[in-house]
């Protein structure tokens, strides 16, 4: 059973793609592009540290508004 509270690790065939990593202080600052399975990890370590921080698909910006 997957939970709606938790995504499940990608499957092996996105653990590469290009994903952008950003922390939200007031506004959206991106830190840097890794793959997804680097920036999961990146995640974890932040989450350790007490820090958190968002990983989007590499062609979406959170500073945009949806109209």
């Amino acid at each position: 059973m997957v939970s709606i509270w938790r995504n499940p690790f990608p499957v092996e065939e996105y653990k590469t793609n290009r994903v952008v990593v950003y922390f939200y202080s007031g506004r959206w600052i991106p830190i840097m592009f890794h793959t997804l399975e680097e920036a999961i990890a990146l995640h974890r370590k932040a989450v350790q540290l007490g820090k958190q921080l968002f990983i989007f698909p590499a062609d979406c910006n959170p500073s945009h508004e949806i109209r």
